[in-house]
């Protein structure tokens, strides 16, 4: 008997991360080269995004397949760290509230990063989730800072920390992430929106001016792109040692954490 593509038992694994900005898939088997596509788009709100990713499911019926693992991704600017001992999973949205305007059915959803002791609380695209579970019975879903923190966690025991503070940066098209760390504790994680490069200076510059940070006690790395991005450049004239730390697909800005 054949089976219909929307119900193909796909023994791969399906990683999705979803912006304002665009939608981005791996699909990955151990020991087989990964398929990656992205599309992107102007700003986006949910509901714009719901459509585009309809139409692309269409354009690629592969989506429709059962995955073996499905791992939505959210990526946005609507999230913040609890420390495990403020934690409370019955009254999620009220850690959300006083830097987010709450619209009356959002429902906010939190990671837990165990080795740090702590709680990362944010609003997913739920209609985006949904798509995907009209293919999938089951699927995981986190924010981007999550996974980032936590591959971020991973490199540093790969490497030797030399300095007092560790800056990492992860650079998307339309916005960055900045973690740092003070010996092993997380001192500072933020995200920013920029448009031009002197935005994203200021704002970076900004946040290390902010935690007087001693600039000889510190160790930079970035990550999301490479060395002939213009950004790297322009930070140079500024710090000129920076360790990038590489996609698996080096040719692709925004996956480095699919």
């Amino acid at each position: 008997m054949k089976t219909n593509n929307i119900h193909k038992i796909d023994s791969r694994k399906l990683s999705i991360l979803v912006s304002p900005y665009g939608l981005s898939f791996m699909i990955k088997k151990s020991n087989e080269e990964s398929k990656f596509f992205e599309y992107i788009f102007d700003k986006t709100n949910p509901f714009q995004l719901e459509e585009e990713l309809k139409k692309i499911i269409i354009e690629r019926p592969v989506l429709k397949h059962r995955f073996e693992e499905v791992n939505v991704i959210h990526h946005n600017l609507l999230n913040t760290l609890v420390p495990s001992e403020l934690f409370d999973n019955e009254n999620v949205e009220n850690y959300l509230k006083y830097n987010i305007t709450l619209l009356e059915n959002d429902k906010a959803s939190f990671d837990q990063l165990d080795e740090l002791y702590i709680y990362n609380v944010y609003l997913p695209f739920a209609n985006i989730n949904n798509v995907f579970l009209n293919h999938n019975k089951f699927i995981n879903y986190f924010h981007s800072s999550t996974v980032f923190i936590d591959k971020i966690i991973q490199e540093r025991k790969r490497h030797q920390v030399l300095k007092l503070y560790d800056v990492y940066l992860n650079v998307y098209a339309k916005d960055f992430q900045l973690l740092i760390f003070k010996n092993e504790d997380i001192l500072f994680y933020n995200s920013f929106e920029y448009e031009t490069t002197d935005d994203f200076l200021y704002f970076f510059f900004f946040a290390l001016e902010s935690l007087n940070i001693s600039n000889e006690d510190i160790q930079y790395h970035i990550s999301g792109i490479d060395n002939h991005f213009k950004i790297l450049n322009d930070l140079k004239d500024f710090v000129a040692d920076w360790h990038i730390i590489k996609a698996k697909n080096e040719s692709k800005i925004n996956n480095f954490i699919l």
